[in-house]
């Protein structure tokens, strides 16, 4: 049993490190793709005012074809007026030469406007463009970060995880499945008796119960408050320095 409470003792210690290591990465890949997400919103804003320059002026660039067409539409109309053979036909002209009318007061209302609205979007383009660039180098700056730490998460995690698997390996199947249970209530399953108490709830360890652990390692001890297997100090210190060694 004494070989089994070492490799119990190791288990934690591996599983505290698996642990540690998920919390590093913590919110990172979700700020990574939140981060993602405002990058291609301020890229459509971009694009979305480019495409309303453009229009803007395309309109001022073909205005005067604009209205040269509506003048030759409008000159065949009227001329075409005089031509009609009935009242039907010369309200069907007259309507159409309404609509020339209303169209061309249209193309010139925009483009009494259009100078202003240029310059607005102008203005607009150029500080959506400046967000664009500045969330494009926080995505950048958080992107290294993240492959960064992934990079070196991935190492440790692997090591870990062979380790964890070596050890399952060898532990008893009734205790491993009991160490699995207690860690559905409690992250850490087994932990160190420190300063007279569990480490884990702090609860205090009865002296006898303490230099029986020390003295014997045959038995498997648990918390009377918090269930979680309680690990000599002695023991705990020893695995430490394995995993610090990279001895497990």
């Amino acid at each position: 049993m004494t070989e089994q409470i070492m490799l119990l003792a190791k288990l934690a210690a591996v599983d505290r490190r698996l642990d540690e290591l998920h919390d590093e990465l913590g919110d990172l890949p979700r700020e990574v793709k939140k981060l993602e997400a405002n990058v291609r919103d301020k890229a459509m804003a971009v694009e979305a005012t480019e495409a309303k320059l453009s229009e803007i002026r395309h309109l001022r660039g073909n205005a005067g074809v604009s209205k040269a067409e509506i003048g030759d539409k409008e000159a065949k109309l009227t001329e075409q007026q005089f031509q009609v053979k009935n009242n039907r036909e010369f309200d069907a002209i007259t309507k159409e030469l309404e609509h020339l009318k209303d169209e061309r007061a249209s193309l010139e209302e925009r483009l009494r406007t259009s100078s202003v609205t240029e310059e607005n979007l102008s203005a607009t383009l150029e500080a959506q463009q400046t967000e664009l660039a500045e969330a494009r180098e926080v995505l950048t700056a958080k992107e290294a970060e993240l492959s960064e730490l992934t990079g070196e998460h991935n190492v440790e995690l692997k090591k870990f995880i062979e380790a964890r698997l070596r050890i399952i390996a060898e532990l008893n199947d009734a205790l491993e499945a009991e160490y699995e249970r207690i860690r559905t209530f409690h992250r850490e399953a087994a932990v160190a008796i420190r300063r007279g108490s569990c480490s884990g709830c702090y609860s205090a360890i009865p002296s006898q119960r303490i230099v029986e652990m020390n003295h014997s390692g045959d038995k498997l001890h648990t918390c009377e408050n918090c269930g979680r297997v309680l690990i000599s100090e002695k023991l705990a210190d020893s695995v430490e320095e394995l995993v610090e060694d990279d001895q497990l």
